[in-house]
């Protein structure tokens, strides 16, 4: 697998899952597929069953390529929270498998607007057991970013200010079921707030590599998503000594796989 994942139960704040690189080169093959719209692929893959890649056109891998190709500093900062968008895709399907997960697609450029992530988590009798909701950001002011942006981003899906985005981005996630079973699930489950998982996607500074020091820099999300289940705030983190230069050479890496999968 791509990834390892290192759990820490910041109780009662949050729970944290530390992502790891186990295997670069899988890893670029995955955001490769992802960058061609294969996310079914994906998931099939994380899922541990075989599916062929279907064919891919030179038009839709030379889009991806340029893409990867940044020349400003602006362009860097999209790029890289877009491929990292990708890897939190991966790494919540990774800590699923086994159970029912449907997720949003990626998002098919930089910067597009929108939920980052959204992941519904099913019962075997339809019914939604979890919906997980992710802001990811790669950025090197992780403390002011969680608290300036995704804390007041949670505050306003706890407040119901997002419920009109959630019930559309559901409604075309489930659209396999029966409308029935749709409007009941759109009728109970959606309002729910005890459904809602939090999750913080981060890239803390290296010196904060200590527990204390992670558990610090959650500070506040339990002001925003209220709660005695610190389970509903997750935070994931990644941590590089230079998350710029790390993600240069993993798009090169990325870049290298797309070029294999040619007609």
């Amino acid at each position: 697998m791509p990834f390892l994942h290192s759990q820490t139960d910041h109780k009662p704040l949050c729970h944290e899952t530390e992502l790891v690189v186990n295997d670069i080169k899988k890893l670029a093959q995955q955001v490769g597929l992802l960058l061609l719209g294969k996310h079914r692929h994906v998931a099939s893959i994380l899922a541990a069953k075989t599916r062929s890649i279907t064919a891919s056109t030179d038009v839709m891998i030379d889009r991806a390529q340029r893409q990867l190709v940044v020349k400003t500093d602006i362009e860097r900062w999209k790029r890289d929270g877009w491929l990292f968008q990708m890897m939190t895709w991966i790494s919540i399907r990774m800590e699923n498998t086994g159970k029912t997960l449907i997720s949003q697609a990626p998002h098919t450029n930089p910067a597009q607007h929108g939920i980052d992530g959204l992941a519904i988590m099913m019962t075997s009798s339809n019914k939604v057991k979890a919906l997980i909701i992710a802001e990811d950001k790669y950025t090197e002011n992780p403390r002011p970013t969680l608290h300036g942006q995704v804390w007041p981003e949670f505050k306003l899906f706890e407040k119901g200010e997002f419920d009109s985005q959630l019930v559309t981005q559901v409604t075309m996630l489930l659209g396999h079921l029966d409308e029935d079973d749709i409007d009941d699930i759109i009728e109970n489950d959606i309002y729910i707030k005890s459904n809602r998982i939090y999750r913080a996607g981060i890239t803390p500074l290296p010196t904060d590599i200590t527990v204390r020091k992670r558990k610090k820099l959650f500070k506040g999300f339990d002001k925003c998503v209220s709660g005695k289940d610190q389970l509903r705030r997750h935070g994931l983190t990644f941590i590089q000594p230079d998350i710029r230069k790390w993600m240069d050479g993993f798009s090169q890496e990325v870049y290298d796989f797309l070029e294999t999968q040619r007609p």
